[in-house]
Formats: structure tokens, C-alpha cells, sequence
């Protein structure tokens, strides 16, 4: 496989993430049946079901109130369609939103409306928000590096593949898929002339490692909070050898106001840990008419 190939294989693994996959469906299924359960406990809606008598049916409008990218309408539609409520979609995964526009109609008992509201706020929020910050990411870094999230994820799956939505990537998916070995990994190792026959990334905190590991010839490299000047200077220095062959990867201290410097040095992938744990929701609203 080409360097390109490989890094479409490993490190973005969209094809993976819907529900026609069972394991992506499980995990959809588990998030969605906490958030409800989470807000209903044992008593239920205890305000609708007080103040409102009988089930009237009702129509009701989801819509943003905010620019951003849409993420999480295929999970929505599973989840609203599992719950027996009627729906019109007018946009779709990925598409750009401006403030105001609707996203979908659903029509069902206001009960059942008012009881799933949050839930799939939560959800269309949560994912549109990281959508939406990739996408940012993706657009100043002019789409020279492919832009992931690590491992430090709230919704699983779920977060990693609102960041494909934005033109991210999802690195591994789990601990299963392919070898990274870390630091702990690194502490426990006192012979490093292993030989692996699968797919494999090792990371470097030093130039020192970053010198030693390159002989081992992984498929992958990353360079654990290193300045940018540093990494462009080590990939000048190994250009003719091996930047063909190995996918390098930028992580740790990466943020929206040095990204762009990051992704001038050459490397092949960055990942950012806050896509997925302190990205801002994206502003929704559901409003029965």
C-alpha cells in the first residue's frame, strides 16, 4: 500500500461508523438509552404529566440557532423512529447549517415528544458541535494534514465519527484495531529490537527516541509535545530516508492558535484530544408549534 493508502486504512476508518455496523449500532443504542434513562428514572416526565392530560398529537420543529456543521441526524432518525414518532428530515449529516435553519419536522404525542427532547438535543449538540470545530480546523490548516481525535472521548464512536462529519479522521477506534505503543508501554521494555508484522505507531517524547525508534521501522511515528520547529527540523534531517515510507504524527499541546504551525512542519496526521473533550455544543433548539 501506498503512504496515502495506509493512512486512509488506519487512521480513517469512516466507512466503519454507522449503523449498519453492529458494533457502531451497539454503542449508539448504549448512549441514547442512558441520556433517556438519565432523565426519566423511575417517575418519568412528572411536569408534562401533570400539567398535560391525555397524549394530544403535536408538531414540532427542530432547528439551529447557530452556523455550524450537521452531525448526528442518522443516530436521531434511529432514535426517533425507535420510539414511534413520525419524521421529515430537511438537511443531512455533514451539510452546512446557518441560524435558523431547520433541520427536521416531528409529529407524535407531546408526551412522547417532550420526554425524548433533551436526548436528542443532547445528541445533535454534542455532535454537530465537534463537526463544527474540525471543520474549522481542517479549513485554517488548509487541508494539508488529515485532523483526528485520540482515544479521550465522552460518546465512544459517536464523537469520533462527528469528527469525520467535519473532514476529520477517527485514529484507532479502540485498544483492538492496530499497535500504538506508549510511553507505559515503553517503561515495561528494555530490548527495542522487537519485530511486529502488523500495522504499528510508536511514540517519541525526544529527538533521543525519535532517532532510536526510526530504526526499528515503524509503520508510524508520533512526536509527543514537540515544538513545531523541532519536528520540521527532524523530517528535513530524515527526508531522503524515510518520510516516504513512515506516517508521522503530531500530538499533545495542539490548539486552535498553533495548529497551522503544526501542520507546516510535514508530519501526515494530527490529533487533538479537545476535539472531543472541550469542544462547544452547537446551539439547538426543538420548538412545538
Amino acid at each position: 500500500m501506498t503512504k496515502k493508502q495506509l493512512i486512509k486504512k488506519y487512521f480513517n476508518q469512516k466507512e466503519k461508523l454507522n449503523l449498519k455496523n453492529p458494533q457502531y449500532l451497539k454503542q449508539v443504542k448504549t448512549f441514547t438509552s442512558f441520556l433517556l434513562e438519565e432523565d426519566l428514572q423511575d417517575n418519568g416526565d412528572i411536569t408534562t404529566n401533570t400539567i398535560i392530560k391525555g397524549n394530544p398529537k403535536v408538531t414540532a420543529i427542530i432547528k439551529t440557532k447557530e452556523n455550524g456543521i450537521l452531525a448526528g441526524l442518522e443516530e436521531t432518525r434511529w432514535f426517533l423512529t425507535a420510539y414511534g414518532l413520525r419524521l421529515t428530515t430537511y438537511k443531512k449529516d455533514e451539510n452546512i447549517i446557518k441560524k435558523g435553519t431547520k433541520i427536521m419536522k416531528i409529529t407524535g404525542g407531546i408526551k412522547d415528544i417532550l420526554k425524548i427532547e433533551r436526548a436528542i438535543l443532547n445528541l445533535l449538540q454534542r455532535m454537530s458541535g465537534i463537526a463544527t470545530q474540525t471543520n474549522k480546523l481542517v479549513k485554517i490548516t488548509k487541508n494539508k494534514v488529515l485532523i483526528c481525535p485520540t482515544r479521550k472521548t465522552q460518546w465512544g464512536l459517536l464523537d469520533k465519527k462527528a469528527v469525520t462529519l467535519g473532514g476529520g479522521g477517527t485514529h484507532r477506534l479502540g485498544l483492538y484495531d492496530w499497535i500504538l505503543i506508549k510511553d507505559n508501554h515503553l517503561k515495561q521494555i528494555s530490548n527495542f529490537k522487537f519485530q511486529i508484522s502488523n500495522f504499528w505507531e510508536i511514540e517519541a517524547k525526544t529527538k533521543k527516541q525519535v532517532d532510536q525508534f526510526i530504526k526499528l521501522k515503524p509503520s508510524a511515528l508520533m512526536f509527543d509535545n514537540f515544538q513545531p520547529k523541532d519536528i520540521k527540523n527532524i523530517l528535513q534531517k530524515y527526508k531522503k530516508n524515510i518520510t516516504n515510507t513512515i506516517i508521522f504524527e503530531a500530538s499533545g499541546g495542539i490548539t486552535e492558535k498553533n495548529i497551522v504551525e503544526y501542520a507546516k512542519t510535514g508530519v501526515d496526521v494530527i490529533s487533538l484530544g479537545s476535539l472531543t473533550h472541550s469542544t462547544k455544543a452547537l446551539d439547538i433548539s426543538l420548538d412545538i408549534l
